[in-house]
Formats: C-alpha cells, structure tokens, sequence
C-alpha cells in the first residue's frame, strides 16, 4: 500500500493519534507529536534519527510500511493470517516512538549525541516491554482485536541491543540498590523516571540512584558519568548487554569500601537509609522511602 505522509482518514491516523493519548495519560507527560504528521516508511528504509528525534519539539510518528498495512487491513474489516502478530508489533512499535517522545528537550548547548540518543530508545523500549498489555485496552488496537484474544504482547524494541542494555542496566541499578532481584514493576517505574528527566542528565540521574556515589568528589562523578556513557554505547554497537551493567559496577567503585562491602553482601546490608528495589521514583528523583509495591505509583 500507499507510503510516506497519511492522510486523515487513512486508519494508521486515528490508530496512532489513540497510542499517543494512552501514552500521554499514562505517563502525565506531552507528547511531542502535533498530530497531523504520521509517516509509512518503506520496509527497507531505516526510520528517523533517534538523535533528531531527541532534538525535534514536532517528531512526526513513523511506521514501517509491513506493520502499517496491517492497521489498514484491520480498519478495512480484512485482516489476513499473520496480522494479529503484525498489529501487536506496529501497537508496541509506535507506543515506544511515542513514549520515547514524552522526554524532555534538551538544553544544552553542545547538543545530544549518540549515547543520549540510545538510551532513550532503550528506555522506551523497556517501558513498552512492561506496559503493552497494560495499555493495549486504551488503544484502537483493542478495537481490532481485544487484549485476551492477545497470545503474546512480546516486543524485542525498535532498537533491540539498546533495550537489552537498557533493562541490564536497570537490573544492576537495583542489585546495587539492595542486592534484590529487578522485578517488572521495578522496569517499569524506573524507566519512566528516567525518561522524564532530560536527555543529557540522565547518566548523572543514573548515578545518583547508586548509594553512596554523592560522597564522590566531582572529578570523580565526572569520570563516573563518562563509565556510564560509553559503556553503554558499547553494550549497544556490540550488542552485549551485559557491558551496561560493567559500566554501572565500575561507575560506582571509587565509594567508600566499607559501604560497598555492605552493598554487596545482601546480609549486611542496611535495612532502610538506602534506595532499594521497592523505592519510588517521581519528578523530583528517586525516594529514599521504601513503600510497598502495591504503593509505588507506576504511571496509570
């Protein structure tokens, strides 16, 4: 079928615009779509810059055309086999584009680069992972099909070694935490948190979640960021996500041994002070408050 710019009453149009306000209310957070350009790309064609994606306050919404038809088909009442799995990958496909443009704008004079760029494509590629089947109902993918007549909302990313990196990250974020294994609710609020911070902070954010790290001098925290940095740009140009999880590790041995003696032997470790797996996260940064899960606010 037809590719580049949609017209309004191209089904792709009304589908997407209902991700992106099931999006928007689930993370209380803009949108930057202003909802007139949704884009079918060819199937061999890569899609937009995540780096000009992180810098446009407009982003329009781009789809691969394979994904796409499949809208379209359903909109038309003519599903063919193959097209549930299809319309499942196009939901989580533009739900991660969309999350991915709830972030904040940078503002910083040298720019965004290509770790900026990844992290946030990891991030909101996780977020999806947690929350498809959460969001699907609010969606007019629900209309098409409903969510218990979904087998499988299993979504690898748009960018997959980045989403692998990402969650790998995140779990060493919480073993660091208390020495507790990550649990989706934990995949969840964290990566809404640090998609709602900006671009170019998020690897500081990152190590101010690390117990212990504000006792680091400013050289060191500088030197810190920069672990953070590249080696996670290496777990995604390698596709190794456990290089992500390295670099946290190594981000955070400049602190005090005594302490991370204590981090790492769980049965010494401090039973409250610390953010641990059960800690919230809200706008104003991680709490050292350790609510239950049930209390923990995930978005909606």
């Amino acid at each position: 079928m037809a590719t580049g710019l949609v017209k309004t009453d191209d089904p792709c149009f009304s589908w997407g615009d209902s991700i992106v306000e099931a999006v928007s209310e689930t993370t209380d957070r803009l949108v930057r779509w202003r909802g007139i350009d949704f884009v079918v790309r060819p199937n061999d064609r890569p899609g937009m810059s995540a780096v000009d994606s992180l810098r446009s306050n407009d982003s329009p919404l781009v789809l691969p055309e394979e994904l796409a038809d499949a809208v379209r088909r359903y909109g038309a009442g003519t599903p063919e086999q193959g097209d549930r799995e299809r319309l499942v990958q196009a939901t989580a496909h533009t739900t991660s584009q969309s999350v991915g443009l709830s972030s904040p704008l940078f503002d910083n004079i040298g720019g965004l680069h290509q770790p900026e760029a990844d992290l946030d494509d990891g991030l909101a590629d996780v977020w999806t992972q947690e929350r498809l089947s959460e969001l699907w109902s609010r969606t007019e993918s629900a209309q098409f099909v409903p969510a218990e007549d979904v087998p499988d909302f299993a979504f690898a990313g748009r960018n997959p070694a980045a989403a692998a990196a990402a969650r790998e990250l995140m779990t060493e974020i919480v073993r660091q935490q208390g020495g507790t294994t990550a649990e989706p609710e934990d995949y969840a609020a964290l990566s809404d948190w640090l998609i709602s911070q900006k671009p170019e902070e998020r690897y500081g954010e990152i190590l101010s979640l690390l117990p212990g790290t504000e006792e680091l001098s400013p050289r060191d925290l500088l030197r810190a960021e920069v672990t953070l940095r590249n080696g996670f740009t290496e777990a995604v140009a390698k596709d190794d996500p456990s290089l992500a999880a390295a670099a946290v590790q190594t981000a955070s041995e400049k602190i005090d041994p005594q302490l991370r003696r204590l981090l790492e032997d769980s049965a010494l470790a401090p039973a409250s002070g610390a953010i641990t797996a059960n800690a919230s996260y809200s706008t104003t940064g991680p709490s050292k408050i350790q609510p239950g899960r049930e209390q923990r606010g995930l978005g909606g």
